[in-house]
């Protein structure tokens, strides 16, 4: 019974493996919902931090032609009279790896200022899930053109693309002992009034976004 045994465990396996997979392909699926509505404001984001399974199944052993013992797992159904050998229930809980593998994650806060005279100042403040400040934290600022042109249309403009003198002041920015660091996106005069542009502050693989109206105030 050692051959039906380990059938037995590799078709359990292969369960178990394929739910885990499941829960891996809903996480990416929600990884591309978008973070931010029409009007650039943030949307919630989800993380499914586990799975709880409970799984009742029969094994029910027999001869081959061959005269070799062979297991056969089947999903036990309600008030099953299967003839089976063994009726089983297998419970347990999947739980995702943390990011970051435990450790507080970093995060970043972007405010963005109005347009004066073609200059909207950004703010930034580093913290981390422990709610620490990050001092002297590298920071990477870029302008995401497909986000800023989704924006910009569902406010009605069409020319979207982006003049050369409308960019970032600073790509690379450092915090300062409170975990603050600034900058500004400096626009270009004959860029459409009512566009957006969307800003990305980034470590690593974390990241934050902020939407930019070009239209000037003041």
């Amino acid at each position: 019974m050692a051959e039906s045994s380990q059938l037995v465990g590799n078709s359990l396996e292969e369960l178990l493996v394929s739910m885990a997979e499941g829960v891996r392909e809903a996480q990416v699926a929600l990884n591309r919902a978008p973070v931010l509505d029409p009007s650039g404001r943030p949307l919630a984001v989800y993380q499914l931090p586990y799975l709880d399974f409970v799984i009742r199944v029969d094994v029910e052993t027999r001869t081959s032609s061959g005269g070799r013992p062979v297991a056969l797992l089947s999903m036990a159904k309600p008030q099953s009279s299967s003839t089976a050998d063994v009726h089983s229930t297998i419970s347990g809980r999947l739980v995702a790896t943390p990011s970051g593998e435990g450790l507080p994650l970093p995060r970043i806060n972007v405010v963005a200022g109005g347009n004066i005279g073609g200059v909207a100042a950004l703010s930034l403040t580093v913290t981390n899930s422990a709610g620490e400040r990050l001092a002297n934290q590298p920071l990477e600022l870029n302008i995401d053109d497909a986000d800023s042109k989704e924006l910009s249309a569902a406010r009605g403009v069409t020319a979207t693309t982006r003049l050369p003198g409308t960019r970032l002041r600073d790509a690379l920015l450092t915090t300062d002992t409170d975990g603050r660091a600034t900058t500004a996106l400096l626009i270009d005069g004959a860029q459409a009034g009512k566009g957006v542009v969307v800003v990305v502050a980034s470590i690593g693989p974390f990241s934050s976004r902020a939407a930019v109206s070009l239209e000037e105030v003041g």
